[in-house]
């Protein structure tokens, strides 16, 4: 483990320390949520496990399923909130060429809103090409045989 995924770096435990100040909307025994501090929109959540695991494979099944019914509800919590918030976005990256800067496991909630200016920028014609269905089959393959 790198120093960047290392728990004493970490700034979400250092958060869930109490070391740093929060902004905590909902916590349990699992989780914790709460307001980004360099939101893409106002009312930007956090979904964190309140154990450190830098990625996601290192987030406990029952843990991730509970940090999607938290998001919904948060999604529900946003719409009624009077916050500008026509649509929320969930993105979870993981791993540093996906976007994760903040090596502990966490689901952003984003509010959107028509003209926001945010969005997942691509190239239609390079990243959604119709794939060949013999090499579908063969990625089908490799991906039933890792699966367990």
């Amino acid at each position: 483990m790198s120093t960047k995924e290392s728990k004493e770096n970490c700034v979400f435990c250092k958060i869930l320390a109490g070391e740093s100040p929060v902004s905590m909307i909902y916590e349990d025994e699992q989780l914790a949520v709460f307001v980004d501090l360099f939101p893409v929109n106002e009312g930007h959540l956090l979904v964190i496990p309140k154990y450190h695991a830098p990625y996601m494979k290192d987030v406990q099944a029952e843990t991730l399923q509970h940090m999607i019914s938290i998001a919904q509800k948060m999604n529900a919590a946003l719409r009624a909130s009077g916050l500008p918030c026509e649509g929320v976005n969930l993105f979870m990256a993981d791993g540093e060429v996906a976007g994760q800067e903040v090596f502990h496991s966490h689901l952003h909630v984003i509010p959107r809103f028509r003209g926001d200016g945010f969005g997942f920028r691509y190239d239609r014609a390079r990243h959604f090409r119709q794939s060949d269905r013999s090499r579908m089959d063969e990625i089908a393959e490799v991906l039933k045989n890792g699966f367990s």
